[in-house]
């Protein structure tokens, strides 16, 4: 006897809920890991790195520890969007951007002022951020490779966006994001920061698909 089409449709929910299940599983145990991006940084040094804005002490410090361990010579950074800002300079009021920030950091660590660049460019985005170095690197052909910091759930998307904006530069990317960020790639689920963040990126990253990356050309 054939199975009544009652029973094969029972058949089918039951395997697309395993299916659905397994999906789920397999997210929660490597979605984390996914969004991390993080390469072997073994044969450079004396680099130039870009430093993204965000999160910035614990991304300054990844920073830092690359130009200590000679990695970096130079440490790029991009001029962030402040809301208000016109606003704050027509009262004379003046409140650091994450650059300023950041550049304070690394030079009441030690770094020289010389060695840090902050790139104008009132970024809102990553996506943001590239353009704005794509725009400067033409200044400076001898740059055959970058190193990107920045926060570890945040590095697969980042070196994306970068790869995409430099694709006819001729630069390497490399990936380095901070050992500093508090992020759980394997545990993410078990916290409610790293939900959030997963979360968000996932969303960053299906916009990236879906349309920022048909807007840099």
């Amino acid at each position: 006897m054939f199975p009544s089409n009652r029973l094969k449709k029972r058949y089918l929910l039951i395997l697309l809920f395993i299916l659905l299940v397994t999906i789920v599983l397999l997210f929660f145990r490597y979605g984390g890991e996914l969004l991390v991006t993080e390469d072997d940084l073994e044969d450079v040094e004396q680099t130039v790195l870009v430093l993204l804005m965000g999160s910035v002490g614990d991304r300054a410090l990844g920073a830092l520890e690359l130009y200590e361990n000679e990695k970096a010579d130079q440490i790029w950074m991009v001029q962030s969007h402040l809301e208000g800002r016109e606003l704050l300079e027509e009262k004379n009021i003046t409140i650091p951007g994450d650059a300023e920030l950041s550049k304070r950091i690394l030079t009441d660590s030690g770094v020289p002022e010389e060695k840090i660049t902050i790139i104008p460019g009132d970024a809102e985005s990553t996506k943001d951020e590239a353009l704005a170095v794509r725009k400067y690197v033409q200044n400076h052909t001898e740059i055959d490779h970058l190193i990107l910091t920045t926060s570890k759930f945040h590095s697969y998307r980042a070196k994306l966006i970068f790869n995409k904006a430099l694709n006819d530069k001729g630069i390497t990317i490399y990936s380095s994001p901070t050992p500093y960020d508090p992020y759980q790639a394997r545990g993410w689920y078990k916290d409610r920061e790293d939900i959030q963040r997963v979360t968000t990126e996932y969303m960053k990253l299906a916009h990236y698909f879906l349309l920022e990356q048909f807007q840099m050309k």
